[in-house]
């Protein structure tokens, strides 16, 4: 029996949402469909959570899936992303969701804010509600607005509606002007920390660690950088070290074995990381699931599962 919790296995965990179809990759629905269930198949099969995918591809998805499903297969859970407006989106996840269940469901859905005032945000909510009664609904932040209030206006629609819903940060995009600042991911998730609004996060979040990218000129976040900072926030750190956490670019800064995961001086067991997995950062967006995988186990910080 094991008696530790296994700080590896708590941080990685379904922390993968698979979005193939996305850019960079840009895959059609066929391959990605393939690259999921190679994905799901696979020794770190664990690692995968859920299928992205357009509003607007979800009758693509639902003709592949007929037809290249097995039986005995496991039942997919989808995220389904808003590219239209929002009744019309919902209501396409939701006859897909009518239509494809229990082989695959609309476990989730995700929406940019267009509309941040708290009536706005509220009616988003309760039209992702109306896809089925049990999908989580995370509501992209928009940069052009203040995101603080954004963040504590989802805490309260969520609170009043009594569904499972929470946030989405974005964390870069194809030019250099689509990255936050450090101090500006600091913000987001000392606030989703507060409120206790768990949150997704997106875009650009490949490598575990802070790094530069060359061909835009910009430092990419790193994915163990953001669920650093979010364990340390939680534990309560100031915002000042949250925010040094997530702009480390020294891998060998980091440490995560079976007992603890360490940045500096600060250490955090297995059980605290898994709370945090639980309960702040649930998943990010990744359009590549083995790009994520090949750098962690190179340096020796992939788990092996529950």
């Amino acid at each position: 029996m094991r008696l530790v919790v296994d700080a590896r296995t708590s941080a990685f965990a379904a922390f993968v949402d698979y979005a193939g179809v996305f850019p960079p990759a840009s895959l059609t629905v066929a391959d990605a469909t393939a690259c999921y269930r190679a994905a799901r198949t696979s020794q770190e099969s664990w690692v995968a959570g859920r299928f992205l995918i357009r509003t607007s591809q979800l009758q693509e998805l639902a003709a592949e899936a007929t037809a290249t499903m097995q039986p005995g297969e496991d039942p997919w859970e989808v995220s389904a992303i808003f590219d239209s407006r929002a009744t019309a989106a919902a209501s396409l996840a939701s006859d897909f969701h009518a239509e494809m269940e229990p082989a695959l469901t609309v476990a989730a859905a995700e929406a940019l804010i267009s509309e941040p005032s708290r009536d706005g945000i509220a009616k988003l909510f309760t039209t992702i509600g109306s896809i089925n009664p049990d999908v989580v609904g995370f509501l992209e932040v928009a940069r052009s607005s203040d995101v603080e209030a954004q963040i504590r206006r989802i805490a309260s629609v969520i609170q009043e509606s009594g569904r499972t819903g929470g946030s989405k940060l974005r964390c870069g995009g194809v030019t250099a002007d689509m990255f936050p600042s450090p101090s500006e991911v600091a913000v987001f998730i000392q606030t989703t920390v507060e409120e206790s609004v768990p949150f997704k996060a997106t875009a650009g979040l490949h490598q575990p660690f802070r790094h530069f990218d060359e061909s835009l000129g910009i430092y990419r976040h790193g994915f163990v950088n953001i669920l650093l900072a979010t364990t340390a926030a939680a534990d309560g750190a100031a915002l000042s070290t949250v925010t040094d956490i997530i702009s480390e670019t020294e891998p060998g800064a980091f440490g995560l074995s079976a007992a603890f995961a360490t940045w500096g001086d600060l250490r955090f067991p297995g059980s605290t990381l898994r709370r945090t997995r639980q309960n702040l950062f649930v998943a990010y967006g990744s359009c590549d699931f083995e790009e994520p995988i090949e750098a962690l186990r190179a340096i020796g910080l992939l788990g092996e599962g529950s």
